[in-house]
């Protein structure tokens, strides 16, 4: 696995240059640099009042954070970095409550220029990667023109940030593909052989950042960390710069790590990986008001209060704060938790994510895979085409790595978005063609097919966030808060709410907190209640310290004392104490 024919090699020019090997690279790159700030700004502004309660946890953690509120602002369940960023927004703009998800917006474009400077660089390391491995093959072969680097790569990073990981979710995913970029980047750097000890320490840096974005990055760490180990001809030079990266990785990770155990009594990097195990492989009841179900599931020590039956109430004003407690931190509600091994769940719930990662490869990028494979087939070094993939192990092992990790447990497209991109530019740079004029000929047609079918993907998902009909739902969290704020809630008053569940938004822009409420799946028994039920909810949760119901009634029933929030269709019924 290790290349000493790689490594041995030096690059005679800066780093700087690597992508002007020719005047149609660079011609390229400004070109996609222009469309990645002119795509991700419409994106970011098209998707601005767009919210999930991911994204309200994440406010609520950074505004926490930033006023010192230590006690709510450790979080096991969401990391910490992306929500210090959006806290510091915050801190810094201070915006009304109808430009705070614009802020948010404003933040995730942000990260989106740093995730694409970090691919910039990581694609110029790359580049020269690629440079010395056709050198050092010293044979009739060559790999694909210069320019098609910054054609393929740059459409491919798009295509990944944009559709994938995208703007419009409040998440850190894009922080963890920015920090993954540049450590893809400094282990190329350290193939080359230009890394130094500056590249190692950059690399613990960035990896443990990685961590504080997000706890399933800790894991991959010692697998990009063990890469680098490798990536270098001599293990004993090697040996104490790998050593080093590691410590800076624990010195950056590790004082979170320390204040999160000591918060929760054990040892832990945090519970989201043990969350999702339960949730999506066990059959737990999933996210919210987890009562012991299955039975196998364990025994909840301070689960969500349940104060009613039918229909269900559950209440949740203490201890956790936040604007939607159960959400806030899951991992407080469902300490008892005990995941557990099923050889047959664990395989249907790989065999599902295989057919996605098929579809994704042999639907949504099939002209990619097609291109690949001719590419390949008209190489004619089809005998060596594995020696020539395993050439590239520096990229695939975390990619795969990363792949095989979330398709244990659960894979959504903003999670292996730049795990994606290293997997393809690894299969890109395997490729091998005779010095042929034909050669040449076809690798430009088929890298012009491939860039083409890319941007018209991403065309497509363009013109989906540039028609705002599909975002007129984006502003009624806004116009809810509205509508409260005239029927006389303030900020900091209790709410409670009828079938909204995770839909958390409103009451985040409102400034007030949902303390109690009926669940989506129990919504039917109370509008389907008679009167006297009605009356009693309306009872227990004024007795809870709720100042309105916000609900979204079905078109069948009466909303006799009911008022409608502004121009939406949700309603809002005042309690009287």
């Amino acid at each position: 696995m290790h290349d000493t024919s790689v490594a041995v090699q030096r690059d005679p020019r800066q780093p700087g240059d690597n992508l002007r090997g020719s005047r149609q690279a660079k011609e390229l790159k400004v070109v996609f640099w222009a469309a990645t700030v002119l795509l991700g700004a419409a994106h970011a502004w098209f998707s601005r009042q767009v919210m999930w309660t991911d994204g309200v946890s994440y406010l609520d953690m950074g505004e926490a954070y930033w006023r010192g509120d230590w006690h709510m602002a450790l979080n096991a369940s969401w990391s910490p970095f992306y929500s210090w960023l959006l806290g510091l927004a915050l801190l810094l703009l201070k915006p009304t409550p109808a430009w705070e998800f614009p802020v948010a917006h404003l933040v995730n474009f942000l990260v989106f220029l740093v995730a694409a400077r970090c691919f910039h660089f990581f694609l110029n390391r790359f580049m020269a990667h690629h440079r010395l491995q056709i050198a050092a093959a010293a044979g009739s072969w060559r790999g694909l023109a210069a320019w098609a680097w910054p054609a393929l790569g740059f459409s491919l990073f798009l295509w990944s940030s944009l559709e994938l990981i995208t703007l419009e979710a409040v998440t850190p995913d894009m922080c963890v593909a920015a920090l993954v970029y540049l450590a893809g980047g400094l282990i190329l750097a350290i193939r080359t052989g230009s890394g130094g000890w500056l590249t190692s320490f950059a690399l613990g840096a960035a990896l443990g950042l990685a961590y504080l974005a997000k706890v399933s990055m800790f894991p991959l760490a010692f697998i990009f960390l063990g890469v680098s180990l490798f990536s270098e001809s001599n293990l004993r030079r090697a040996a104490p710069r790998f050593l080093l990266a590691l410590l800076v990785f624990l010195a950056v990770a590790g004082p979170f790590l320390y204040a999160l155990s000591k918060a929760k009594g054990r040892l832990t990097i945090g519970d989201a990986g043990k969350l999702n195990q339960a949730w999506h492989v066990n059959g737990t009841e999933p996210y919210i008001h987890w009562q012991g179900q299955p039975p196998s599931s364990g025994v909840p020590r301070h689960p969500t209060r349940k104060i009613f039956d039918k229909p269900a109430i559950y209440e949740f004003a203490s201890p956790i704060g936040g604007t939607y407690p159960p959400l806030y931190d899951p991992s407080y509600w469902y300490e008892g938790l005990t995941p557990y091994f099923l050889w047959k769940e664990q395989l249907a719930v790989l065999w599902s994510h295989l057919r996605l990662y098929g579809g994704l490869f042999f639907r949504s990028q099939a002209a990619l895979v097609a291109c690949i494979s001719m590419l390949f087939f008209l190489g004619q070094r089809r005998r060596l085409v594995l020696q020539d993939i395993a050439g590239q192990w520096a990229l695939l092992i975390p990619a795969l790595a990363a792949l095989g990790m979330y398709s244990l447990v659960h894979v959504e497209g903003r999670y292996i978005g730049p795990f994606l991109v290293l997997l393809w530019m690894g299969l890109l740079a395997s490729v091998r063609l005779p010095r042929s004029p034909e050669s040449r000929r076809l690798s430009r047609g088929a890298t012009v097919i491939a860039v083409f079918f890319i941007a018209y993907s991403i065309a497509g998902s363009t013109r989906q966030v540039l028609e705002q009909d599909r975002y007129a739902y984006a502003g009624t969290a806004l116009r809810m808060a509205g509508g409260l704020s005239r029927l006389g809630v303030r900020p900091g008053d209790k709410v409670a709410s009828i079938g909204l569940g995770l839909d958390a938004a409103w009451a985040r822009l409102a400034r007030t907190q949902v303390i109690a409420e009926i669940p989506p799946k129990n919504g039917r028994d109370f509008w389907e209640a008679d009167a006297s039920v009605q009356s009693r909810v309306f009872q227990i949760f004024a007795s809870l310290g709720a100042k309105v119901i916000v609900a979204q009634p079905p078109p069948y029933v009466s909303t006799a004392g009911w008022q409608r929030l502004a121009n939406t269709k949700y309603h809002a019924y005042r309690l009287s104490r």
